[in-house]
């Protein structure tokens, strides 16, 4: 086996030992960083979040019957309240808000025009869709809730909480009825 020559190494060392030692927590978060970024989303959440096919883009619209029948099964587990009929009004519907491209123009000094054009996704054959930017959620107007346990004023005070905090109206928006027995 050769011997290999490490003479040149110790003139190299005992400049750069001291310059660590000196500079060693500014390298430590360095280093620290460096890691992180190398390890690429290692300590992400697993779960992979799937891009939109062409055929896909449309967003999930909000469904107000599903959410009610949601509600209707969270409100029916607290207990004493016992069956649950659920009714929601909105203030305002979904909205989308797509992406525009705007361009300005001036003519002169005082003249100037706008031209906005919405920007699209081709899907590849002949068809085109919108960039959506964002959806809005729609906006409650309050809430009905008849149920057996409405007596109770504890059962009213977890029910009128419960559909505040869910569907983000306050508590004066919230009516908690008692539900007939013969319904």
């Amino acid at each position: 086996m050769k011997n290999i020559d490490l003479a040149w190494l110790r003139p190299v060392t005992e400049k750069v030992v001291p310059v660590l030692k000196k500079y060693r927590a500014v390298l430590i978060v360095l280093i620290a960083g460096v890691l992180l970024l190398a390890s690429g989303g290692l300590f992400k959440d697993t779960q992979q979040v799937k891009a939109p096919s062409a055929e896909g883009l449309e967003p999930a619209l909000f469904d107000l019957d599903e959410f009610e029948q949601s509600l209707n099964e969270q409100l029916s587990a607290i207990d004493g309240v016992g069956r649950v009929s659920l009714m929601l009004s909105l203030e305002e519907t979904e909205e989308s808000v797509y992406a525009v491209n705007v361009r300005r123009t001036e003519n002169g000094a005082s003249v100037q025009s706008y031209e906005s054009n919405l920007t699209v996704v081709s899907d590849g054959s002949y068809g085109e869709n919108p960039v959506t930017v964002k959806n809005l959620l729609p906006t409650f107007r309050g809430a009905v809730v008849l149920c057996d346990g409405a007596n109770n004023t504890t059962v009213r005070y977890a029910v009128t909480q419960a559909v505040s905090t869910l569907c983000g109206v306050g508590t004066d928006k919230v009516t908690v009825l008692k539900m007939a027995a013969d319904s």
